[in-house]
């Protein structure tokens, strides 16, 4: 269930746009704002992801994917915060899915959405119950750091739950 890639990555959106997700402003702060943005050529740290038992990690800040004040309810937004230990995490860890939702591993019915399907960099992310229909706005390609053409993307290929094993920090995370 899990179907992400190992290493560095980016969450691209699957609208014609293909912004990625971004760390606003390069925030290396608790709390920040998770938005679209181009896909940058340089300083790409804020926007290259890793996978890590059910948290997804930012590379610049070593912060995870939060839903922010820890409620998992719809029109919420998502945010970097501090990894938090298993058992308080649900807001904190993730599955991907082959057809392109990422969504808590808790509620499969909530989705990682760009807000109003914008077009606009800088629109943030939000937690949003998933639409079957219209719903570009809610899909996501993983696309690895180190494939330099954008429009290549990783086709998930492990889906093991076994790695989302209840562990509250594994060496990856001391890898940033």
């Amino acid at each position: 269930m899990s179907n992400f890639p190992t290493g560095w990555f980016y969450i691209q959106s699957k609208c014609p746009h293909k912004m990625v997700l971004d760390v606003s402003l390069d925030s290396l702060k608790a709390a920040a704002k998770v938005v679209v943005w181009p896909k940058k050529t340089k300083d790409i740290d804020n926007q290259l992801w890793m996978y890590d038992h059910g948290y997804i990690i930012n590379k610049n800040s070593g912060m995870v994917l939060d839903v922010q004040g820890g409620i998992l309810e719809s029109d919420k937004q998502i945010i970097q915060y501090k990894r938090k230990m298993v058992e308080d995490a649900q807001n904190q860890r993730w599955y991907y899915r082959e057809d392109g939702v990422i969504y808590p591993q808790t509620n499969p019915n909530l989705v990682l959405d760009i807000r109003g399907n914008w077009t606009k960099q800088g629109t943030v992310v939000l937690l949003y119950e998933r639409k079957y229909e219209d719903n570009e706005n809610q899909l996501w390609d993983l696309v690895p750091s180190d494939i330099a053409d954008a429009s290549s993307v990783l086709s998930p290929s492990k889906s093991s739950d076994e790695e989302d094993e209840d562990y509250a920090f594994s060496s990856a995370s001391y890898a940033l």
